[in-house]
């Protein structure tokens, strides 16, 4: 008598985990004056030397000037409180406060080479203003060995095969990710001025 193979199929009872995925967040910020961040990021060039970091090309901002205009300071309060409150739903990290931060100018030409930021344990970044689709998108690569194992599966590409993720900058955008993930910013084919602000959070000491 020939056996019914489909009555005889093992039975998989199953827990499925997805284990030390990298979370990121994508917001559009919406009633700020990103016209008053715009005025104290371009009056902050004039005054003083960009440095060069991971910036190739471009104005990265060291000094600061106080006092910070009203649009800023509450920008950088409500981001404070979104991280606790918001992303620390998913973290149990509620009591990060803002660390360092800094202004980004990509013209024409600029990128950004791929770094994380040592010290800390969420990045943001916030658009202040983009007036074009090409000023470089922002790159989170994958970090692991994955690309030499995957072999044909890298194809299509999912939240499983991807080895990068890629973000189109806009006015009043914020991204946030943990900041020991590597990221990178495309060059800027637009011949408009793109302005960010990159945040770390941290841990208080």
């Amino acid at each position: 008598q020939e056996e019914d193979h489909l009555d005889s199929m093992l039975e998989f009872k199953t827990q499925f985990k997805e284990l030390f995925t990298t979370p990121v967040w994508q917001t559009q910020i919406t009633g700020i004056d990103n016209n008053q961040i715009k005025e104290y990021c371009l009056g902050l060039r004039t005054k003083y030397p960009g440095v060069q970091i991971s910036n190739r090309g471009g104005w990265h901002s060291k000094e600061l000037d106080v006092p910070l205009p009203n649009a800023l300071d509450e920008l950088m309060h409500d981001l404070t409180a979104y991280i606790n409150q918001f992303v620390g739903q998913h973290t149990k990290a509620t009591d990060l406060i803002l660390g360092n931060w800094w202004i980004n100018i990509n013209g024409k030409g600029d990128y950004n080479a791929e770094h994380d930021h040592q010290n800390a344990v969420f990045s943001a970044v916030y658009y202040v203003e983009v007036n074009d689709s090409n000023t470089g998108d922002l790159v989170i690569h994958r970090d692991d060995t994955s690309r030499y194992y995957l072999g044909k599966y890298k194809k299509p590409s999912t939240n499983f095969s991807a080895q990068s993720f890629i973000i189109s900058p806009e006015t009043s955008k914020l991204v946030i990710f943990p900041s020991w993930t590597k990221h990178s910013v495309e060059q800027s084919n637009s011949n408009t001025e793109r302005i960010s602000i990159a945040f770390n959070f941290v841990e208080p000491k």
